[in-house]
């Protein structure tokens, strides 16, 4: 199956995370910028997969709620509600949006504006 826009990259990335991690990380460029809320941007495919392995340590699944997507030329923003349900069986739902840069039916740019503090605090206990 092609590809053939933004918002079908974004909408299928979104779905790979809650579905098939290491399709998840197929989307993005070598060089992908990746950034989540106030965290410092992490830069480079194998760089991103430390980031977010460590980042989902504790967290048994994802799902991601499309609310709305809007794309202009190569970006993308889509507004989510996404439920993690930590490995003791916790679920927290947050609202998020992530803005995504694709050149060559590539992620370049990923950057997620959430509040991860729920997920944060609960993988400390």
């Amino acid at each position: 199956m092609t590809i053939t826009t933004e918002v079908e990259i974004s909408r299928k990335l979104l779905e790979a995370a809650d579905t098939d991690i290491t399709a998840f990380f197929a989307f993005f460029s070598d060089d992908c910028v990746f950034r989540m809320a106030n965290n410092a941007p992490v830069i480079g495919k194998s760089a991103i997969q430390s980031w977010v392995g460590e980042y989902l340590g504790s967290v048994a699944s994802m799902r991601h709620e499309i609310i709305e997507a809007w794309s202009e030329d190569n970006v993308t923003a889509v507004r989510v509600e996404v439920t993690y349900t930590m490995q003791n069986g916790e679920p927290f739902t947050l609202p998020a949006v992530t803005r995504t840069r694709i050149e060559g039916q590539k992620v370049t740019e990923y950057l997620i504006f959430i509040d991860p503090s729920p997920v944060v605090c609960a993988s400390a206990k």
